[in-house]
């Protein structure tokens, strides 16, 4: 959901960054509240544009929905002449003397067979590429249960970020889309991460006073588990692993799709180069070191936070 200053950078670099602030919603201030269910105050207001002044020409957090930022995407690759095909799944692959042989399954059935010079895994969590290659994923899962919801409140659309912290607390809210649309992401009181078909109303009065809001309209409301694993390797051959597939961690920064970003940015220029023979190909042998060293780091910090959040004291 939030696109942060680096991530612009490269986009920058790439000449479509401004196209991108535009279709977004920027959030130029971050309020840090704490309390709990019987209410809570803010205690910590922070200004993106005072923290980013003379580090970065996108001092604030965007707000970009998923599905419109891939939209956006999809249609600059077309831009460069490449399609993305859709209803077609990575079965198997091998590594040949010059590149790669891979089985692709399409939806009607059919199963073509590939030949690429190599093989970038950006299929998530559960990676075929990571599973063809025999990567452990080391790691493990967070006990406490998500939510994730998008909502509308009684006040009207908020441009900023809202963080409540506290013992067993991590709630945030933040802009969807300029409709009006506000997220909310947090834990599930641990009483009810046992409940069936978990619903909005089942966490209202805990969620409302943490955040000071009163929901009118509730969109959509999904809950989940969250991992915390980095892949022992990123790269075997000509096969990269990138994004989710490679590492994956709880939400806390807001770091995981940008650090996915982050590594297709790094790996992509490198491949160019070395396809178009401006390179030699022992540049690849640079994206293990520097991406798997910045997850590790990553997953650390992260984990270090979430779990400061939610455990009391001792």
């Amino acid at each position: 959901m939030v696109v942060q200053a680096r991530t612009l950078e490269f986009y920058g670099q790439y000449g479509f960054a401004r196209e991108v602030v535009e279709q977004g919603v920027v959030a130029e201030t971050a309020h840090v509240r704490e309390g709990g269910e019987s209410g809570s105050r803010e205690v910590l207001s922070i200004s993106f544009k005072e923290m980013g002044a003379g580090l970065s020409p996108y001092p604030f957090a965007l707000a970009y929905p998923q599905d419109d930022h891939e939209r956006f995407l999809i249609e600059k690759l077309k831009d460069a002449g490449c399609e993305v095909e859709w209803g077609a799944k990575l079965t198997n692959f091998r590594e040949a003397e010059n590149g790669v042989r891979a089985a692709i399954e399409h939806d009607e059935g059919r199963v073509e067979q590939a030949e690429s010079a190599y093989i970038c895994g950006c299929d998530g969590a559960r990676s075929r590429v990571r599973e063809t290659l025999q990567l452990g994923f080391p790691g493990g899962t967070y006990e406490q249960l998500f939510y994730v919801a998008d909502v509308k409140i009684a006040r009207g659309f908020s441009r900023d970020l809202y963080i409540n912290l506290g013992e067993h607390i991590l709630t945030l809210m933040f802009p969807v889309r300029s409709s009006g649309m506000q997220r909310l992401i947090g834990l599930v009181p641990p009483e009810l991460s046992q409940r069936e078909n978990l619903g909005f109303e089942d966490i209202r009065a805990q969620v409302e006073p943490l955040l000071d809001i009163n929901v009118t309209q509730v969109n959509w409301f999904s809950a989940y588990r969250v991992h915390h694993r980095v892949a022992d390797r990123f790269r075997v051959g000509r096969a990269f692993l990138v994004g989710d597939s490679g590492h994956i961690h709880s939400p806390a920064g807001g770091q995981g799709m940008n650090t996915g970003i982050g590594d297709a940015v790094n790996l992509g220029w490198k491949i160019a180069h070395v396809l178009q023979k401006r390179a030699d190909a022992s540049l690849l042998d640079t994206y293990e070191p520097e991406r798997i060293g910045f997850a590790r780091s990553l997953v650390a910090t992260t984990d270090r936070a979430f779990t400061g959040y939610v455990r009391s004291p001792g």
